[in-house]
């Protein structure tokens, strides 16, 4: 690859890439059944309490001890959400200081 020296910028070239012919796969699957090679893999959970829709302006004049109101009723499960996905719904708990979620349902997809 040639260089621009005076920007420290490599420039780009072409690459000459050969088409793929259509192939049946073969041998073993990538993780043949084994889901255990997955056990260590980590995973982002979000828990949804709830949405807030307002203006841009009401939004603006929040203040400290302001109150934004959400549209979840108090007693109303709680999301637990695996990318953008729901796979479980729950109530909200505090453990050790920190909030926790009490699973109580398992959606359906995430029990097959």
């Amino acid at each position: 690859m040639s260089s621009n020296k005076a920007f420290g910028l490599t420039a780009p070239e072409l690459v000459d890439l050969t088409e793929l012919l259509p192939q049946q796969p073969s041998g073993a699957a990538l993780l043949g059944g084994n889901l255990r090679l997955l056990d260590s893999v980590q995973v982002k959970l979000q828990v949804m309490v709830g949405e807030a829709h307002t203006t841009v302006g009401e939004l603006m004049s929040l203040q400290a001890a302001s109150v934004l109101k959400i549209d979840r009723q108090a007693d109303y499960p709680i999301d637990v959400v695996l990318n953008g996905s729901t796979i479980a719904r729950g109530q909200l708990v505090v453990v050790d200081d920190h909030f926790g979620v009490r699973i109580t349902e398992i959606a359906a997809a995430a029990q097959a």
